[in-house]
């Protein structure tokens, strides 16, 4: 998959290497149920027509560019696992527009032509909530009046689970709120993040990457892997500063390993930590 970073600066250099495409628009933070179906119904029409797929998605978040207060945008992932996904999803061409205070000032139509049209777009598809241009005045029910003719603009209707939109604010307050154990119901799977290994006596702490989101403080059943193995632990999320805190026994996947992927399964009663510093892992006690 090419991966092309987008701004007001060097938006004509792409244009002539573009071809005639299907695109998927959105912010797919954490690449949901919801955001799968989007790309989904993107590729079904662009292997249908023959057409190159290719996803547009936006950085930073708009919310950190218009909102006026100063609280930091929580993300589900960094962008790198964000590509990685979307590779896998059978995007071809990804592309990560600057999203600043010139962006946002576009017009509806100056959006299609300048980031849509000029890029080759025949047909663009988003969520049912998609808006673009100034204000949010856009919207897919007018993208085909906006390149006047020249975009077929296809609207994915809302992904539900138990009534309720799939979506990554909803996904966000899940975690924020430490409900782990049903947060696979909206992404499809549990919600992993990555880290660095820091060793000390008595445990193994681990320091989130940046754009991952951890839960409030608490004793969680986690699965951590090294990418060969995979074992299930209990580990402790501190208040202070937040980091992720494994018991000295039984941590032989994260000896001699500098990066741990850790899948976040349920949240456990406090007292679960130091019960389990005695006892096999989860996986051994199988």
């Amino acid at each position: 998959m090419e991966v092309i970073y987008v701004n007001k600066s060097n938006r004509h250099t792409f244009l002539a290497e573009n071809e005639p495409s299907v695109i998927a628009l959105g912010f797919f933070d954490g690449v949901h149920l919801g955001h799968q179906q989007v790309i989904k119904e993107a590729k079904k029409i662009a292997d249908e027509k023959q057409l190159q797929l290719a996803c547009m998605s936006f950085f930073p978040h708009p919310k950190e560019v218009l909102k006026r207060d100063k609280k930091k945008m929580q993300y589900l992932m960094p962008m790198i696992v964000k590509q990685r996904i979307l590779k896998k999803l059978g995007v071809k061409k990804f592309y990560i527009v600057q999203f600043d205070q010139d962006f946002a000032s576009l017009t509806p139509e100056q959006f299609v032509r300048k980031y849509l049209i000029d890029f080759g777009v025949k047909y663009a598809v988003a969520g049912f909530d998609f808006n673009y241009g100034q204000f949010g005045k856009g919207n897919m029910d007018r993208i085909k009046e906006d390149s006047k003719g020249l975009i077929e603009g296809i609207k994915v209707e809302k992904v539900e689970f138990g009534g309720e939109k799939i979506s990554s604010t909803l996904i966000r307050k899940l975690i924020s709120s430490g409900k782990m154990d049903i947060v696979h119901r909206y992404l499809g799977e549990h919600y992993h993040i990555q880290g660095k290994i820091f060793s000390t006596k008595n445990s193994v702490e681990v320091v989130a990457s940046p754009y991952y989101l951890l839960p409030p403080p608490g004793v969680y059943e986690v699965s951590i892997t090294n990418g060969d193995e995979i074992d299930n632990q209990v580990v402790l999320v501190t208040q202070e500063t937040p980091k992720i805190i494994f018991s000295a026994h039984n941590n032989r996947l994260l000896v001699d390993q500098e990066d741990i992927h850790i899948g976040w399964i349920k949240r456990l009663s406090p007292g679960m930590f130091t019960i389990l510093e005695e006892q096999p892992s989860l996986s051994q006690e199988a």
